[in-house]
């Protein structure tokens, strides 16, 4: 397991295949084929804001992602770039995207190694065997892709983005 991050170290990068969010009026999510998405891409250009949540449509992580949701015009005015990082495939994320109209993007992290570089992996009792969950957190990384915000393990899923959002104007003013 990777050490874990702190405010102000550099955010490891990371190349997954993504499914861009809902647009009113819009092609569909599910038309895109093929997109990956890079830290690096972001670099230099705008703030990003990862979320890290355990799987598309449990109640506890719609209910943070439709929270988010509301927030995310206000993050772009701000030119910060939320996205939902997930054990899930894409399959998946187009499904979520579509049933919640969820307007920024999903990245799958199938092979588990993104989850792990960014240290929100932990192992749990379930019924008698150790199992593999991603801990709910979010990382908010500035142009030069230093590490500029944590929140781990977060435990109140409705009042999260309200947080995210006071950091965000606190640190772009």
């Amino acid at each position: 397991m990777a050490d874990k991050l702190e405010v102000g170290d550099r955010a490891p990068n990371f190349e997954l295949p993504a499914v861009y969010g809902y647009k009113a009026g819009a092609t569909s999510p599910s038309a895109e084929e093929g997109v990956t998405i890079k830290l690096k891409d972001f670099e230099g250009k705008q703030w990003v804001i990862l979320v890290f949540y355990t799987f598309d449509a449990s109640p506890e992580d719609t209910r943070l992602m439709v929270s988010l949701n509301g927030y995310n015009r206000k993050f772009q005015t701000k030119e910060v770039e939320m996205m939902g990082v997930s054990w899930n495939g894409v399959q998946s994320h187009r499904q979520f995207i579509e049933v919640y109209q969820l307007g920024f993007t999903l990245l799958s992290d199938e092979k588990k190694e993104m989850t792990q570089k960014y240290g929100v992996v932990y192992e749990e009792d379930d019924m008698g065997q150790m199992v593999k969950k991603i801990r709910r957190s979010t990382f908010v990384i500035d142009k030069t892709g230093m590490i500029r915000a944590i929140w781990d393990d977060i435990e109140d899923l409705r009042e999260h983005p309200k947080d995210v959002w006071a950091f965000i104007q606190k640190e772009k003013s």
